[in-house]
């Protein structure tokens, strides 16, 4: 028996579905999708969370595996992200800061916790499959914000937010956005805790029992008809699933210094999971400043705010700077 359904078979309690999988419509769940209810014949709910920065496709994608492939499929709108998130986007550049940019996707980490717990525990299923592979893990994002710069430590990281915000009082505009901030940040420090005590059991296969592989995984996915996004000329499969994602990553490239995207391909070249090829084809281009302002333009932010943007993009380059995080991989990009 494959290693996977022996764990599940193990953990679950429900007569009727094995588990539910938390599906973004992404490459990542996509694929443990098909692979869970095709290759290891499992019965699998499906959870996803919309919001107002899905591309189209990531939609249609959604549909579309959702229905092949899920024994039932659940649909919850993240209205923590759809209000946080035009609220921060509206407000970080009154005053852009590296650290404030972790600002933006506020709502997103609560959507992935609250939500999921409570749908399992209405379905009375107690395993809940993630798609997160062990190469996207990373504190870099959160160290940003810490002040002073380079200290390390809860304390260091809660004296940094309030410093954001003394420095930019305008995040506090919306007052349920900020208190969105403060649940998410309990929900996710406490997030094994609280799944422990819903005895909800959570499983993470690309870290024990699936290899993974990317280019194989997007080989299927195309074979299977997943669209990519072409809401940007990004090359990279990873994270496209999101425009609020793509604007993040470009304004966190430009202003910082840091780029998750090159991080992650950074992280499987270093495991050598990809060639130097496919690293440096994935790292080469990724947005131009006016496809974020085309984004910012669809999302409706206020007028005062989109030039303000506008105005700000127009000292950076028109792509992403090459800033690749991991040791191994630096000098690879001129």
């Amino acid at each position: 028996m494959n290693k996977l359904v022996e764990t599940i078979n193990q953990l679950k309690k429900n007569n009727e579905y094995d588990c539910i999988l938390m599906f973004s419509g992404g490459k990542d769940s996509s694929y443990l999708l098909y692979h869970l209810a095709v290759e290891l014949k499992l019965r699998v709910m499906t959870v996803t969370l919309t919001h107002n920065f899905m591309p189209k496709e990531t939609l249609e994608n959604i549909e579309s595996f959702a229905g092949r492939f899920a024994k039932k499929h659940v649909t919850i709108e993240n209205l923590w992200l759809n209000k946080s998130g035009k609220h921060f986007l509206e407000t970080w550049i009154n005053k852009p800061d590296e650290g404030s940019l972790i600002t933006l996707c506020t709502g997103c980490r609560l959507g992935l916790i609250k939500p999921i717990i409570e749908t399992a525990k209405k379905e009375k299923i107690n395993v809940v499959v993630s798609g997160e592979t062990p190469f996207e893990a990373t504190d870099a994002r959160t160290s940003l914000v810490n002040y002073p710069k380079g200290k390390k430590g809860q304390i260091y990281f809660i004296i940094g937010y309030f410093r954001l915000i003394i420095r930019n009082p305008s995040l506090l505009k919306n007052l349920n956005a900020f208190m969105n901030q403060l649940v998410e940040f309990y929900y996710y420090k406490n997030k094994k805790t609280i799944y422990n005590k819903n005895k909800i059991n959570r499983v993470y296969p690309f870290y024990d029992d699936c290899i993974y592989d990317e280019t194989k995984i997007i080989e299927k996915l195309l074979e299977l008809g997943w669209k990519k996004p072409t809401s940007t000329t990004n090359n990279s499969y990873w994270r496209s699933d999101c425009d609020m994602y793509a604007i993040r990553h470009y304004f966190y490239n430009q202003v910082a210094g840091y780029n998750e995207m090159k991080d992650y391909y950074g992280k499987l070249y270093e495991s050598k999971m990809i060639s130097e090829e496919y690293l440096l084809m994935n790292i080469h281009r990724h947005y131009e400043k006016e496809e974020i302002i085309n984004l910012l333009r669809k999302l409706g932010i206020p007028i005062k705010a989109l030039n303000k943007y506008e105005e700000f993009v127009k000292n950076f380059g028109n792509s992403d700077i090459p800033y690749p995080a991991c040791g191994s991989c630096k000098g690879l990009v001129s």
